[in-house]
Parts: C-alpha cells; sequence; structure tokens
C-alpha cells in the first residue's frame, strides 16, 4: 500500500506505506479521497516550511471508513463513512476556554504539523470524526473539509439579507463561499484571472467579472457605494490591493486567503471608509456539521467542482495540474476501491 510523501520544496513521492500503532482513544480511517488545496500547495512550494518535518505525509480534505478502533473508543463502528476536522487545539488557553479552539495559539493543524490523510490509515482521535450519510458518496464527502471553511467564512461575516457581496478569488474556497451566498439569496459577484473558473462561477448563479472590471461592477450595482462585504480569497497581491477599492463605507472585508508573504495594503482607505476587516480561518465544530448538512442536499451541484480523480501513483500530477491552471479541485485515490 502507498502514501504521499513530502521530501521539501518542490518533491512529492509515492513511497510503500508502514502501518502505525493505534493508541487508545484513536481511530484507524481507511482513506479514500483526500482533496489537494491550497494549502497543499503552499506547502508543496515549501511556503510551510517551518512547520514540517520531512519526511511528510500530507493532506487534510478527506473522506474514508472506519478501519479499526482504538481502546475507549465505544462510539464508531467499523465501515462506517467519516470525514475528518484535523484540528489539534491544545484545550487548556484562555482561546480555547473562550470556544474558539480553531484558532488557539499551539494549534496543530492535522496534514502540516503532524501527518496528514494521503496514505492508506490515517490515525487520528476519535473526536474528531463526523458521520457522513448516505446520501453523500465518499467521493462528494472529500468536499467537506473546504465547504466547512466556506461556511465559516460566510457565518463570520455576519451577513445580513440585503447585502451584496465581492469575492476576489475564485478557487474551490472561493467558489463554495459564492455557492453558500447564493443560497441565501445575496447577489454575488466573484473575480479571477482564470476563466475556467469564472464560467464554472457563472454556472452556480454568481455573476463573473474580469479583475480590471469588479470595481466599476460593484459601485454600478450599488448605487457608486461599493459591495457590503467584500471576501479575499485569492492570496495574491493584486487581491490584497483591490478589496479595499470594491467595499463600501462601513463595510467588511474578511481575509480568507493564505498570504505566504508581505503584501501592500490601503490603510488609508480603510480608515476613510471606517471599513472592518475580518480573519477568517478554518473552522469549529458546527461549521462541519452545517457543510455535511449543505452537501447532502445539493450533491448533484456541487460533484462538478471535482475536476479529476487521480490514482496515489500520479499524486505528483494532482498537484502539478492545478498550479497550470483550468482546474478546481483535484481529488487523489487513495484505497483501491475508490478509483
Amino acid at each position: 500500500m502507498k502514501q504521499v510523501t513530502y521530501r521539501g520544496p518542490e518533491q512529492i513521492t509515492v513511497d510503500e506505506w508502514i502501518s502505525p500503532e493505534l493508541p487508545a482513544n484513536y481511530v484507524a480511517v481507511k482513506v479514500a479521497y483526500v482533496g489537494v488545496c491550497g494549502t497543499d500547495l503552499h506547502l508543496y512550494a515549501g511556503h510551510m516550511d517551518s512547520r514540517v518535518t520531512t519526511p511528510h505525509v500530507p493532506g487534510h480534505e478527506m473522506s474514508g471508513v472506519v478501519a479499526r478502533t482504538g481502546s475507549g473508543v465505544s462510539e464508531w463502528k467499523i465501515g462506517e463513512k467519516v470525514t475528518v476536522r484535523p484540528l489539534l487545539p491544545c484545550k487548556n488557553c484562555r482561546t480555547c476556554n473562550e470556544g474558539n479552539s480553531h484558532i488557539c495559539p499551539k494549534l496543530k493543524f492535522i496534514g502540516v504539523d503532524i501527518a496528514g490523510a494521503m496514505q492508506p490509515e490515517w490515525i487520528v482521535p476519535a473526536e474528531l470524526l463526523h458521520r457522513i450519510p448516505e446520501q453523500i458518496t465518499l467521493r462528494q464527502g472529500a468536499l467537506i473539509e473546504p465547504l466547512a471553511v466556506a461556511i465559516h467564512d460566510v457565518r463570520m461575516a455576519d451577513l445580513d439579507p440585503t447585502d451584496v457581496i465581492t469575492i476576489v478569488g475564485a478557487g474551490p474556497i472561493g467558489l463554495l463561499i459564492g455557492i453558500v451566498c447564493v443560497s441565501r439569496g445575496h447577489k454575488t459577484f466573484i473575480t479571477d484571472i482564470d476563466q475556467t473558473r469564472l464560467d464554472v462561477a457563472k454556472s452556480h448563479g454568481m455573476i463573473p467579472v474580469a479583475p480590471d472590471q469588479v470595481e466599476a461592477a460593484a459601485r454600478e450595482a450599488t448605487n457608486g457605494l461599493g459591495t457590503d462585504v467584500v471576501f479575499e480569497v485569492s492570496g495574491s497581491a493584486g487581491g490584497a490591493t483591490l478589496i479595499s477599492t470594491i467595499v463600501k463605507p462601513r463595510g467588511k472585508i474578511i481575509v480568507v486567503g493564505i498570504h505566504a508573504e508581505l503584501r501592500q495594503f490601503n490603510l488609508q482607505q480603510i480608515f476613510h471608509k471606517e471599513v472592518t476587516m475580518q480573519g477568517a480561518r478554518v473552522y469549529k465544530s458546527i461549521d462541519f456539521d452545517d457543510a455535511i448538512a449543505f452537501l447532502a442536499t445539493r450533491t448533484k451541484e456541487l460533484e462538478p467542482l471535482i475536476t479529476k480523480v487521480f490514482p496515489v501513483e500520479d499524486a505528483l500530477e494532482a498537484y502539478l495540474s492545478l498550479t497550470r491552471g483550468g482546474s478546481i479541485k483535484n481529488l487523489i485515490a487513495i484505497s483501491e476501491p475508490a478509483i
């Protein structure tokens, strides 16, 4: 059986897997599918080497079935379909005690700080599992984690029913944020340099706009004010520059994208317009539950976001094809029956 291994910047190999021990209160999940996301691309590029010990197994967007249970685990049965909320907080600090363990200063993100899901069995604490209902296939279940990100981002925006939205960046998270916003009746603009992604956005009810036209489009739709809420999901220098120009006075900017380097940003506009800026990182348990419920009623709508499924032997190509553009979500099939 094979695992995917990160060995250093732009070095991905496929290697023989060695089965680890199963501690008490842990579960061994037989991994079916793992999605390759923006975080994985940052890791592949070496941007997270300060947190990674090589050789390292990446991956955290996944689906699978319970294969084994450690002592002390009674709530999970062999064969149940599950996904994993890959966060290990300290549980003791003030942030955790205030109910915000997802941003614990000592948080370990499984798949970055600790070995991830691109292996035949993933050993994780039982408390991190979420059941996948019958109406969601294992293939579709790999979308739950990124959908939980999007639902958390929208929750953090605290939208009013009449808010007009602009999303900067039409990658998987940007598209999922847009799908959630459209489902709630919001007029939603989205911009990106990738026309394929804008076409997908349009098919889901968003209004696609080229980056050099989005400011004008936002103002035209809002009597010159700008949009109520702007989600920065691109993680790009251009996105950081753009967001302050298209948000209305007293509007909100939700920063979602990972910025691996310092960005130039117009704080003067934030000051003049009294704009609120809010970071939005990963998710809480409720966001996973809501993502599962949302996906369960929209499987046919969301499954086309999966561009291609790669066998584990072609894991490197699953990464590289995303860097070339034209793809939305690539999955790697880890288990034989999943292909």
